[in-house]
């Protein structure tokens, strides 16, 4: 590959980093990783050899842009909470505005052409389906008020570089933290009860391969523009809402078999349906999920098969 591109990934140690982090590596780019001194290492440590890390606090941030020449900054790492405690919000707004702030006014003056940035559908209003990127903000949790936040400061540099932005809705796939579909799967896997609530909850789930192929495709897109300053937002979902009932069914398919579910009450603080107007994301990154519910599923499966869910 020609023009191979210096990266700096943040959140190359989570879920979708570190598949993202494979692929890259995969394509020829030289990838810089900043992580936790804390962070386990379990999904990338088979990457290790292949990447130069650089640990938060330790390192300081000044001297990785001074000792790498770093053309794209792709910020995926977060501090996530579904549901607020009251207790985090100095711990949630270095995480998710702070840190990434200084990340992004450090890389503008260092020479950066890009920076791709993870937003969450958390942030809208999601009365008014299906939901769009014009869509009325309306935050969700103290996560995504941190998020908007962020996102607010990062317009401000759009004169100078080009900013791309995934909202991204419900993702899943192999080497996923403890979230509902790897709980179902285990659970299934197991055979053990599947406790959950009535199931009619709508989701837009988006297998992370799928995720990753985004990031590429925005990667492509702005070097081919010549990293031309711009800000643009995109969904990033499948478009489709499934019931969480329907996820069951899924899984029940995929292993060829039922499995034991019992059904609670009603969830009320939960978003009742919410999923993605994709079509900007088609038009402008040229992309579209290529798995199917069932395919994402079925490899999902076969992985935590092979694996036991890990620890965080």
């Amino acid at each position: 590959m020609q023009d191979l591109r210096t990266i700096l990934l943040t959140g190359a140690t989570g879920f979708i980093g570190s598949h993202l982090l494979e692929t890259l590596l995969n394509q020829g780019h030289k990838v810089i990783v900043l992580k936790r001194s804390s962070s386990n290492l379990w999904r990338i440590e088979h990457l290790l050899n292949q990447v130069k890390t650089y640990d938060l606090g330790v390192d300081l941030l000044e001297s990785i842009f001074e000792e790498q020449q770093i053309d794209v900054i792709i910020h995926l790492a977060t501090l996530y909470r579904k549901f607020d405690n009251g207790q985090e919000v100095d711990e949630m707004i270095q995480a998710n505005v702070s840190f990434p702030l200084q990340l992004v006014e450090i890389g503008v003056r260092k020479g950066v052409k890009a920076f791709i940035n993870t937003g969450t559908f958390f942030e809208y209003d999601c009365s008014i389906l299906p939901v769009k990127e014009t869509s009325e903000v309306s935050p969700y949790n103290l996560y995504a008020k941190t998020k908007i936040i962020f996102e607010e400061a990062l317009k401000t540099y759009s004169s100078q570089i080009a900013i791309n932005t995934f909202r991204l809705f419900s993702p899943y796939g192999e080497r996923d933290n403890h979230k509902l579909v790897p709980m179902i799967i285990n659970k299934a896997i197991n055979d053990d009860v599947i406790e959950l609530s009535e199931g009619l909850q709508k989701i837009d789930l988006i297998y992370v391969k799928d995720i990753v192929q985004a990031y590429v495709k925005a990667i492509e897109r702005l070097h081919s523009r010549d990293w031309d300053a711009e800000y643009e937002v995109f969904n990033l979902g499948s478009g489709v809402a499934l019931s969480i009932r329907d996820v069951v069914s899924v899984v029940e398919e995929c292993l060829g078999q039922s499995v034991k579910k019992k059904w609670g009450e009603p969830s009320l603080l939960d978003i009742p349906i919410a999923f993605a107007d994709t079509s900007k994301i088609r038009q402008v990154l040229d992309w579209e999920p290529e798995y199917t519910i069932h395919k994402g599923i079925k490899n999902t499966i076969s992985y935590y098969k092979e694996n036991s869910l890990h620890g965080n």
